[in-house]
């Protein structure tokens, strides 16, 4: 079965300056990520910032070419599909609500923009689909001649989520969609993305730092570091059972409203890893609590079986050269 979104061996680097009279250096901003996302699936990405989500994402839309490797849309590399089909088929919703929006234009005609420019009906059966959703995502129809300004920050995310969807694509790339949002509104927008994936069978691809919204949301996660993908398996399995050292690490970050507990401890250190200068071997051994002394020289190979995908020496009897 063919998965409706396939990445192999993505890649993207940037040159960045080092400062002046010094030579650029080479950000390695995705480093060989393989993923595959099944149709009606939720794909969650998580990792501290830094790690090449974003980057990831923007080349899920097309927007950022990779460096090397391809991103499939049901087997046909997205470099040679047509923009205005791509844009069709792959709609983002993007993290603050409050910069996606154009301030001087309605609320309608924001929806409604995506049909505009792709040609779709007349401006009277544009605005009418517009209207239709934005009822639709829990906005009432009084809100159409309305700018962005006149709306809460729910609202205007409410908005968004109108204006990727009234195309009726078949994938919704989220980047951090609740995370400038009260925490209350954040659940009410989480529902709504979930009944609205049931309804149009969207799949989605949901990047967050907020691991109790990607376990809400996801049917599966993939765990970010420096660009790799270290950890990808099952929702659940993951929180039951992590297995990467930095998967453990982030499950343990997470605050708890028990009282007297305090704020965790990681066992990460206070330094953060450098994308520039990534280390040699696993990436994430200078920060691991359970490294042996081939991390710090090999780099582990990708580990694939029926719990999941995970890339640790910690396995060593099963480590697999795919």
């Amino acid at each position: 079965m063919t998965a409706l979104i396939e990445t192999k061996d993505l890649q993207r680097t940037f040159s960045v300056s080092a400062g002046m009279f010094k030579p650029r250096q080479t950000l390695h901003a995705v480093n060989g990520v393989d993923l595959s996302v099944q149709r009606k699936d939720v794909l969650g990405i998580v990792g501290e910032s830094g790690c090449g989500k974003s980057t990831l994402a923007r080349m899920l839309l097309g927007l950022t070419p990779p460096s090397r490797g391809s991103v499939l849309i049901d087997g046909q590399d997205i470099s040679k599909i047509d923009r205005r089909d791509l844009a069709r088929r792959v709609q983002p919703i993007f993290q603050d609500p409050y910069s996606s929006l154009n301030p001087r234009r309605t609320i309608s005609s924001i929806v409604s923009f995506p049909l505009d420019v792709l040609g779709v009906g007349t401006n009277s059966e544009r605005r009418k689909k517009a209207v239709e959703m934005l009822e639709r995502v829990g906005l009432p129809a009084r809100y159409a001649d309305n700018t962005p300004g006149q709306l809460s920050g729910g609202q205007r995310q409410r908005v968004a989520i109108a204006r990727a969807l009234v195309i009726n694509p078949e994938i919704v790339i989220c980047d951090e969609p609740t995370s400038a949002l009260d925490v209350s509104v954040q659940a009410q927008i989480l529902n709504l993305l979930l009944d609205l994936r049931k309804e149009f069978n969207l799949t989605y691809v949901f990047i967050s730092h907020n691991l109790a919204v990607v376990e809400h949301i996801a049917t599966q996660v993939a765990v970010m570091y420096l660009g790799r993908v270290v950890e990808l398996t099952k929702t659940a399995d993951l929180f039951k059972h992590p297995r990467h050292p930095y998967t453990q690490a982030l499950l343990a970050s997470v605050l708890t409203p028990e009282p007297g507990l305090g704020i965790p401890d990681m066992g990460l250190g206070l330094s953060f890893p450098d994308p520039l200068h990534p280390p040699t071997g696993c990436s994430f051994h200078p920060r691991c609590q359970q490294r042996r002394p081939e991390c710090s020289v090999e780099h582990p190979h990708l580990l694939r079986d029926a719990q999941g995908d995970v890339a640790c020496h910690l396995y060593p009897a099963k480590k697999s050269n795919t």
